[in-house]
Formats: structure tokens, C-alpha cells, sequence
């Protein structure tokens, strides 16, 4: 049961941020970086409905330290678009203006920045909601493996 919420959880958070793109929103290279992690956790969480062998307990904790490990990516993510640490150099909305290469100049402007959120839902970017949806998922899955391994231990 544990592996379809966290497969369901994947699929929206990847379908959203498609359908977000399609609508027009270009991602940045930070949020597309951050949906690696979904992907590999729509993997993993997929393996126990198509191999018998039971790793189920292994898989569910590698899920919950990609998902920890995603949500301080996206943490830090959001964090660099409130300017409250710098990003990267390749991150910078402050584009120069270099009239030598006028075509690389263009290129480079055309790209989304990560400091800039290109769109904030209630106040919040796409980032800071993935910080929350990773943090939240990690910790079900860890209370779930905690309760699996405390009832075994009871009976």
C-alpha cells in the first residue's frame, strides 16, 4: 500500500510540473535537477509490483533518503530564490550584456535563471512546494517503515 501512495505522490508531482511547463512556464536547470529524484522514486516504488522478491523494506528507505536528500536540493533551491543565499554563477537573472557576441549574449537570456521563480502559487515557488512534498513524503515513508518494524516486534 505504502509503495502505490508514494507511486501516486511521483506521478502527480511530475504530471504538475509537466502540465506547468506545457502551459508555458519554463523550468530552470535547479527544477529540472529536482525531478530526478521523482523519477527515481517512481522506479524504486514501482519494483515490488514487478519483482517477487521482498526488498520492500530496503527500497522504502532508499525512497525516504532520496526524498530527504531532494527536499534540502529544493530547500536550498527556494532559499536561493528569496535571495537569502546566493546561487550559482550559472543561476544569475543579471544577464551582461556583451554586444562582441551578441548571438551567445541572447542564448543565455533565453534560458531560465534559477534565482527568479518564473511562478509562485499562494506565495510559494515551485521549489519551495517540492521542498514540502519531498519532506512530507520522506517522513510518511520513515513513520511507515517505523510502525512495519514496531508490530513485528509486538507479536
Amino acid at each position: 500500500m505504502t509503495n502505490r501512495i508514494i507511486a501516486i505522490v511521483s506521478l502527480i508531482v511530475l504530471i504538475s510540473v509537466h502540465i506547468i511547463e506545457f502551459i508555458g512556464f519554463a523550468p530552470c536547470d535547479l527544477c529540472l535537477k529536482q525531478r530526478w529524484a521523482w523519477y527515481f522514486v517512481l522506479i524504486i516504488a514501482s519494483i515490488p509490483f514487478i519483482v517477487t522478491i521482498n526488498y520492500n523494506k530496503i527500497l522504502l528507505l532508499i525512497i525516504s533518503i532520496i526524498l530527504f536528500c531532494n527536499a534540502i536540493f529544493a530547500g536550498w533551491h527556494a532559499g536561493i530564490e528569496w535571495d537569502l543565499w546566493p546561487g550559482l554563477a550559472t543561476c544569475n537573472s543579471s544577464t551582461i550584456f556583451d554586444s562582441n557576441n551578441l548571438v551567445e549574449t541572447l542564448k543565455e537570456s533565453s534560458v531560465p535563471v534559477c534565482d527568479d521563480a518564473s511562478i509562485r502559487i499562494f506565495g510559494i515557488s515551485l521549489a519551495g512546494y517540492n521542498f514540502i512534498v519531498s519532506l512530507l513524503t520522506s517522513i510518511f515513508v520513515l513513520i511507515t517503515l517505523r510502525k512495519k518494524n514496531g508490530s513485528k516486534e509486538t507479536k
